[in-house]
């Protein structure tokens, strides 16, 4: 007897904190999203006072982006004919930049991934299957710096985007030609413009099917966690959604702060530093910690920062075209991470 009033008791109460539960989270997270985005207001700046010089080639980004979101490269699936063709253009853009092949087979490092089920992914509402990828290969050069005592500074974006589906071409223009044609401009300006530590360069490959690429990087032990200083993520830059451009990471490490205001006062985008908190601090606010290939190097315990838009209604639609990039937005936005790259080689130094 007594147990059966201890159990219906502990029914009792599990009906009742579940009503309970149902009730006050929707409130509750109402109140952390309204949190969050007033915090995000505040940080905006209402105007851009103090634009930056343009120093890097606009018309060369453009042509960059424009090659690689051709229809054409049949939008540069994972070891499809178009994906392929990239990756080689890649290897011969790093060779005329001066960069050293730091891959496993010159600028290259090939991989296969076997399809296989993530349960992180179910998670965070997204199918758990992680399609397989064959034929694949990240591109990977080395730029030397001033102090070759220092540890690298990783600069990545995905070249891959999502191919063919039912005769219509996803050629990724923003998502992500925009980060690679950024990538290549920023490498041949710090070819020219070293900083003190050494910039190792990652077009990667197959982000869209899991983040496989930067997996692959520390799968096969390529790269070693201890042994590098941060990772710069690029993907998505060349869409205008209210001059913001956002940097994700600074919740993670709250020392970027003061060099995301450094880099306010010379560029001529909004810089946003938001969409990394945890659903428990920011509501229904989005979390891009684990959006993009930067995600693999936090999960590593490699300090980074994804810079990157919104998402917009052409997100991962045959309508994200080179017609509809930004183009004044879109070189102000690279020459902003331009000039946090320089700001964090001086910050880097004195840590």
């Amino acid at each position: 007897m007594r147990l059966k009033k201890i159990l219906l008791a502990l029914l009792l109460l599990g009906v009742s904190a579940g009503l309970a539960y149902q009730f006050w989270l929707p409130h509750w997270l109402a109140d952390l999203t309204q949190a969050e985005q007033k915090r995000m207001a505040a940080i905006t700046p209402a105007t851009v006072t103090a634009a930056q010089a343009q120093v890097l080639d606009g018309n060369r980004l453009m042509a960059d982006l424009r090659w690689l979101a051709d229809p054409a490269r049949q939008g540069r699936a994972p070891g499809s004919p178009g994906g392929l063709a990239a990756r080689q253009w890649l290897v011969q853009q790093f060779q005329q930049i001066g960069l050293e092949p730091a891959g496993t087979d010159g600028y290259l490092q090939p991989y296969n991934v076997e399809a296989h089920y993530q349960w992180l992914r179910l998670l965070r509402g997204k199918d758990p299957l992680v399609p397989a990828a064959n034929n694949a290969a990240n591109v990977l050069g080395f730029l030397p710096g001033l102090d070759p005592s220092l540890k690298p500074v990783v600069v990545t974006a995905h070249y891959d985007h999502l191919g063919m589906h039912q005769g219509k071409i996803f050629t990724g223009a923003d998502d992500n030609a925009s980060g690679v044609a950024a990538l290549l401009e920023l490498a041949r300006y710090f070819k020219q413009q070293p900083l003190q530590h050494p910039l190792l360069f990652i077009a990667l490959d197959s982000e869209e099917k899991g983040l496989q690429g930067a997996v692959a990087l520390f799968k096969h032990q390529l790269l070693r966690p201890e042994q590098l200083a941060f990772n710069v993520n690029l993907d998505m830059l060349s869409r205008d959604t209210g001059q913001i451009l956002l940097a994700v990471g600074s919740y993670h490490h709250p020392w970027l702060l003061s060099l995301l205001k450094q880099q306010q006062a010379q560029s001529a985008v909004k810089l946003l530093a938001a969409y990394d908190r945890p659903w428990y601090k920011a509501g229904r606010v989005d979390d891009y910690t684990l959006s993009s290939d930067h995600g693999v190097f936090h999960q590593q315990g490699v300090p980074f920062i994804y810079f990157g838009v919104p998402d917009h209604p052409d997100y991962h639609t045959e309508r994200d075209t080179a017609d509809k990039v930004d183009v004044d937005f879109y070189q102000q936005a690279v020459e902003s991470v331009r000039v946090f790259l320089s700001l964090l080689d001086s910050d880097l130094l004195q840590r």
